[in-house]
């Protein structure tokens, strides 16, 4: 029974604590869907750092829901091109 009970509670919890800091890049079809959330905003910039350093000039809400770029290198040092977040308002 407890071991029931702290799986249940270990699957709730964890996928929370994973999504809160972002260090890889959503799938493109999901990213699309973040784009579209109500009072989601879309932020470019040079790598995720840029990305970041935007959103916070704009006062937008950390962490961020999710990076995605086409190439796949939001997360490469040093910024190797665009990157794309989306942040609540």
């Amino acid at each position: 029974m407890l071991r029931s009970l702290l799986i249940a509670t270990a699957t709730v919890l964890l996928p929370g604590v994973a999504s809160a800091n972002p260090t890889q890049e959503t799938k493109e079809n999901a990213f699309l869907d973040l784009v579209d959330g109500e009072g989601n905003v879309l932020v470019q910039g040079q790598g995720v750092d840029g990305v970041n350093a935007k959103a916070k000039a704009q006062g937008l809400q950390f962490p961020a829901l999710g990076y995605w770029s086409p190439e796949g290198h939001c997360f490469v040092k040093p910024a190797q091109g665009d990157c794309n977040g989306v942040f609540k308002r």
